[in-house]
């Protein structure tokens, strides 16, 4: 076959042909575009018709601020942190925030920004949870959008009806704004803030309470620092209360009002001292309490206002105040201590007269202002008043207010320990090395005089000088009998003789004898025989070493 036919077979054989593929139309590839387009959109109607914008707060340091941190209002997130920068003079923090436009009326030249950082102080347990935001005080002023932010939170304004009160207290301690302000256990209210007053010299803590609950602050009302554990070790054990578990998150304040004496209800802005305890708060409460006043002549280990006054066990009332006085005219120091006593305690009437009487009474049987100390724990544990002093020698003083006596040394264990203080003082004063060598000195001297042998002799001397002197005494017990019956028969013999002349008395004148002088010669000597025969008997020794002066 020639190269002619193989190339006409080549073409009759049939052409290739190409094979055309159709694809099918799919939607997911719009889903990308429908997404930005979504988003685009959302942006658009977020922060064009329902964002307030952006706005700039210049802080001091960040302290913690991140990006997409909170902006808080009442609690209520109403913006987010979108850049944090440092300004070109390296001095402050510039933070970018992108605020809801429910806040643009708020965003004025007298609206606050500050940080607030994670702890207790700043909102209890959900203010360590939710971490560090930054909160929002609005104002009032033109409206702006660049903002300088303060170091600490403002003082908010009441957010309903109510009376705001200022409490002042030394230092802010754990109270933050919005801190509870409790009554009975009930919240009624809350912390708006706290300011330092310069002319004052305190720290002013705005409180405010709801209108309901109002009329239950008067004039003579207490706040005191609530929350925390009381722990009291008295004679009926070891007993822990006065808080639960949200007041040890987050300390609240609370009042208290008296029954007796409440006063008139308090106005809007009434200031208030802020007590550190519920017991110095109520022992500083008007009422049914008569003060007293009492000064201790040593140390009073730890007293302070609260701490309980006793009689006979049973607590009438409490210390109101302690204080620390200098005495010019003797150069010494004194502890003046106020006290508070309930008459109500005693069953009697709320009059100062009648307690006056009562208590004089008392003081002048012997009741003495005393510290009472617990086994246990150091210091003074109170003040009590008891029966420790003689009666009729102190009374009470009727200045304003009356001076209760107080005991001039401790009892119980006070009086004790105060006891070893000065037993252990006077042997720290005794002279003890110069004591020490006086003993040295005498105990040579007594070796070197019991050594010498001239004492020994004259021991020797003196015993046989002993056994001598003691025959002569057995003879003369022996013999002094009939000596002395000797005697006593020359006395009976001179009474027959003296009876005899008086016998001759009668016939004395017609003999011409002086027989009565006789007479009263010979009783005399009888008398004289016979006394000497009764000493001879009682003392035979008298022979040897002769009547005695």
């Amino acid at each position: 076959m020639s190269e002619y036919d193989q190339h006409e077979e080549r073409r009759k054989e049939p052409a290739p042909e190409a094979k055309v593929h159709l694809a099918k139309w799919s939607p997911w590839i719009w889903i990308v575009p429908v997404l930005a387009v979504f988003i685009a959109g959302y942006l658009v109607v977020r922060y064009g018709f329902f964002g307030g914008g952006d706005i700039t707060v210049r802080f001091a340091e960040a302290r913690g601020l991140d990006r997409y941190s909170p902006v808080r209002f009442r609690g209520a997130k109403v913006g987010t942190v979108q850049k944090i920068t440092i300004d070109d003079q390296l001095k402050q923090v510039v933070v970018r925030i992108s605020m809801d436009a429910s806040m643009n009326h708020a965003l004025n030249k007298g609206t606050h920004f500050w940080i607030v950082e994670p702890g207790l102080e700043g909102g209890g347990l959900g203010g360590i949870l939710s971490g560090t935001y930054v909160g929002i005080a609005p104002g009032e002023g033109e409206e702006t959008r660049d903002f300088k932010g303060q170091e600490y939170a403002p003082v908010l304004t009441p957010p309903e009806a109510g009376k705001t009160f200022i409490l002042e207290a030394q230092g802010l301690g754990s109270i933050a704004v919005g801190a509870p302000v409790q009554f009975q256990g009930i919240r009624v209210g809350r912390i708006l803030g706290a300011e330092y007053e310069e002319a004052r010299r305190t720290t002013a803590v705005h409180a405010f309470v709801v209108q309901r609950f109002v009329d239950h602050v008067r004039q003579t009302t207490r706040f005191w620092r609530a929350g925390g554990l009381n722990i009291s070790l008295t004679g009926g054990g070891l007993s822990m209360g006065g808080a639960s578990l949200a007041s040890l998150i987050n300390a609240p304040i609370e009042f208290y009002t008296p029954e007796v004496l409440p006063g008139l209800p308090a106005a809007n802005g009434t200031r208030f001292i802020l007590y550190e305890s519920q017991a110095a708060a109520e022992a500083a409460a008007g009422g049914p309490q008569l003060t007293y006043i009492t000064f201790f002549p040593g140390p009073v280990k730890g007293l302070m206002p609260g701490t309980p006054v006793q009689m006979k066990g049973v607590q009438v009332g409490r210390v109101q105040d302690v204080r620390l006085r200098y005495v010019p005219a003797t150069a010494s120091l004194e502890t003046p201590v106020m006290i508070g006593i309930d008459p109500r305690k005693l069953q009697l009437p709320l009059d100062r007269a009648a307690m006056n009487d009562a208590l004089a009474k008392l003081v002048y049987k012997g009741m003495r202002a005393t510290l009472a100390s617990s086994l246990v724990l150091p210091g003074a544990s109170g003040v009590s008043l008891e029966m420790v002093g003689r009666p009729g020698t102190a009374h009470l003083v009727m200045t304003e207010p009356p001076i209760i006596p107080a005991a001039s040394g401790g009892t119980g264990i006070e009086g004790a320990l105060s006891s070893l203080n000065q037993v252990a003082a006077r042997i720290q004063n005794l002279p003890i090395e110069e004591i020490a060598g006086h003993m040295r000195s005498a105990a040579a001297r007594m070796d070197t005089l019991v050594s010498d042998p001239a004492l020994r002799e004259s021991l020797q001397r003196l015993n046989r000088s002993l056994a001598e002197i003691e025959k002569v005494a057995v003879v003369t017990r022996e013999n002094i009998g009939p000596i002395a019956q000797s005697l006593r028969n020359a006395a009976t013999a001179a009474e027959a003789a003296a009876g005899r002349a008086q016998q001759l008395v009668a016939t004395a004148p017609a003999q011409n004898y002086d027989l009565g002088a006789l007479i009263k010669e010979l009783t005399r000597a009888a008398e004289a025989v016979r006394a000497l025969a009764e000493y001879l008997t009682e003392n035979p020794d008298a022979v040897l070493k002769g009547r005695g002066k």
